[in-house]
């Protein structure tokens, strides 16, 4: 007898329960138990010469080995039978658990008629109605469910179908340029779903079936199939056949400081061009009425704003002049227009371990706008991430109990800003007055700061009309260093770009060149410092709020 001929037996071994049991459901269950131990003894290689007479017996075994759990009376054995499990109805037998660990990691498709047929005693003809499929195809996912089910039953035996990341998983993180979706596509995706970001990793360097990323996550199919449909329609992976793959860039610690070094000399070879484009912009900035209005911090702030901005996209569009490439955001669900890239951490990584990187390390121009805001005009935040300075960050605080995680959004930040500044009732810009509580922790981080008493925001606020001119001037610098670069830049990363795997076609060049160019900025940005362009407040020299840097940001109300 072979797998396939078990699925004829079902009605004739029901028939032979019912006789012993006398209600249905008990020999249901007894004729499930009967074909479970029939499955295990076949997918370890046993052989069953006379199929009709070796279930009887184990079925009559199964039968008197509950009325002996039912009377508490001690299990005899007496001839000979073959080696098949004697699985108790508690489900305890390790190889019956072996099994069922089998079935759980089978494919959708053919785990539902595995589970219907074999665990659940239903027929061929039920089945197909159940699922409304022809009986022919019942039987053949039946067919093709037991040869999957034996040749994973037999892996499972094997660790080494395990990935590392069973045990030990990964952190990914994402990012994207663009425009987010309406629900924060695509971060909302991950956030803290361990499950997908691994699942996101493991078919990151070759496309995968779900069968084939459970078995190496350690995690049922039945539970990995709803996060590939997510991330499917999410446009995060893509489905070709039954194979899965994760369809933007990940990047290793190894790929993100590999050319930290470099990019810090080709800095210092070059910094004269840098200097002259970024002091002109200064300059120019300097001598607005604007200018004259703002507290030192917001000044400072501004500054290095201007300089965020002038770097980040000169650079960007110098890469992309030099390879003839041009990075487009496609169309995403839900209102979208983004480019995801990731990086992946170990668990227990330890960033002190890596100076370089993460000095180094800053987030592009983002931001939150709102138009009629208030039943007045437009307000507008647009804001640059200094993570390599060692500073607070406004973002998230143990102090934040009553914001979710502990965080507050840029929506948030912007109407708390806003508020403060126009004088404007919490209710009125639709702000819980809890968020107030926000306050302390943002004023250390020199959102806000104090005066007479009261709070005061820190940053610089611009009239739409003073915001324009400033994006004119930050954008004529972006400009001149587009050209500037766009040859030394070239020579300089020729040959660095990060290797992606073959069947990854969706990659702009400018991502594939990110890690060759994202320590440009902060470089020049300390260099500036160091040779007199920016102030320099000595914001590396520690951690604790004492030499805290200005955030990079400008709050824009338009009455």
């Amino acid at each position: 007898m072979q797998m396939q001929d078990l699925e004829n037996e079902v009605e004739f071994l029901l028939r032979a329960a019912l006789r012993k049991c006398g209600r249905l459901h008990d020999a249901e269950d007894l004729t499930q138990e009967t074909l479970l131990a029939a499955v295990t003894y076949l997918a370890k290689g046993g052989e069953i010469r006379d199929g009709r007479a070796w279930l009887l017996t184990v079925l009559s075994r199964k039968f008197n080995d509950r009325l002996r759990q039912k009377y508490r009376m001690p299990t005899v054995s007496v001839g000979e039978l073959p080696d098949v499990p004697d699985e108790r109805s508690d489900e305890r037998s390790d190889e019956a658990e072996q099994v069922r660990r089998a079935v759980a990691y089978l494919a959708g498709t053919y785990r539902e008629v595995i589970v219907r047929h074999y665990l659940k005693g239903q027929s061929v003809e039920q089945i197909a109605k159940d699922l409304r499929i022809p009986e022919g195809t019942v039987k053949s996912r039946l067919h093709l469910g037991r040869e999957q089910l034996k040749k994973g039953y037999t892996e499972m035996e094997n660790t080494e179908t395990y990935a590392e990341q069973s045990y030990d998983p990964i952190r990914l993180n994402l990012h994207n340029s663009g425009l987010p979706g309406l629900n924060g596509e695509p971060y909302c995706l991950l956030e803290t779903d361990l499950l997908a970001q691994n699942v996101l990793w493991y078919a990151y360097p070759h496309p995968a079936t779900a069968a084939q990323i459970s078995r190496a996550l350690g995690v049922p199919t039945a539970y990995v199939e709803p996060v590939l449909r997510k991330l499917t329609d999410g446009e995060l992976m893509k489905q070709v056949g039954n194979r899965f793959y994760t369809d933007f860039m990940i990047s290793t610690v190894e790929d993100r400081e590999k050319y930290v070094p470099a990019q810090k000399q080709f800095v210092h070879d070059n910094f004269p061009l840098f200097r002259r484009r970024l002091e002109d912009c200064l300059r120019i900035l300097r001598a607005q009425a604007f200018y004259d209005r703002l507290s030192p911090d917001a000044r400072n702030g501004l500054e290095l704003y201007a300089v965020f901005h002038a770097l980040d996209y000169g650079t960007f569009n110098a890469i992309g002049n030099a390879f003839h490439a041009e990075q487009r955001c496609p169309e995403r669900p839900n209102g979208g227009r983004w480019i995801a890239f990731g990086d992946v951490l170990p668990r227990n990584f330890d960033h002190t371990a890596h100076p370089d990187l993460y000095t180094h390390a800053y987030s592009g121009e983002r931001g939150a706008k709102f138009d009629g805001f208030a039943g007045n005009g437009s307000v507008e935040l647009r804001i640059y991430g200094a993570d390599g300075f060692p500073c607070l960050y406004y973002s998230s605080s143990p102090d934040y109990a009553f914001a979710p995680q502990h965080s507050l959004s840029d929506v948030e930040v912007m109407k708390l800003l806003y508020l403060i500044h126009t004088d404007t009732p919490p209710e009125q810009v639709g702000v819980d007055p809890a968020y107030l509580g926000a306050l302390p922790h943002l004023t250390a981080c020199k959102l806000f700061r104090e005066e007479n008493g009261k709070p005061v925001v820190n940053l610089p606020v611009l009239t739409k009309e003073e915001a324009n001119f400033l994006w004119n001037v930050c954008g004529d610098a972006t400009r001149s260093l587009t050209n500037d670069l766009l040859d030394p830049l070239a020579d300089f990363l020729r040959g660095k770009a990060q290797k992606i795997p073959a069947h990854l076609d969706s990659v702009p060049l400018q991502k594939q060149y990110l890690n060759a160019s994202s320590a440009i900025l902060f470089a020049t940005v300390r260099e500036c410092m160091a040779q007199g362009v920016l102030y320099d407040g000595h914001y590396d020299d520690d951690s604790n709020g004492v030499n805290q840097p200005p955030c990079p940001m400008v709050l824009v109300i338009e009455k």
